[in-house]
């Protein structure tokens, strides 16, 4: 670990010698290569999951049917 340690700092010390330009071309270089390999996130397809466990088989239900759900459903909660 030493050894790594005394590196960078031999490193760190030639950089600093450098032209202000010339360390953020190495900067904006190192950050090229962070970007090459970070892989775009996999994100999960949330609409499509939610609309699929929502598919079913049968035809949506009617107006009235709805209506019905409602009513039932404030008599449960208000009496």
């Amino acid at each position: 670990m030493l050894v790594r340690q005394i590196e960078y700092d031999r490193m760190m010390a030639q950089i600093r010698r450098w032209s202000p330009d010339r360390r953020l071309t190495l900067v904006h270089d190192i950050l090229n290569t962070l970007a090459a390999e970070t892989k775009p996130s996999q994100r999960e397809p949330t609409l499509q999951l939610a609309l699929g466990l929502l598919a079913t088989e049968d035809p949506a239900p009617s107006a009235e049917v709805v209506q019905q759900w409602l009513r039932e459903r404030r008599t449960e909660k208000y009496g």
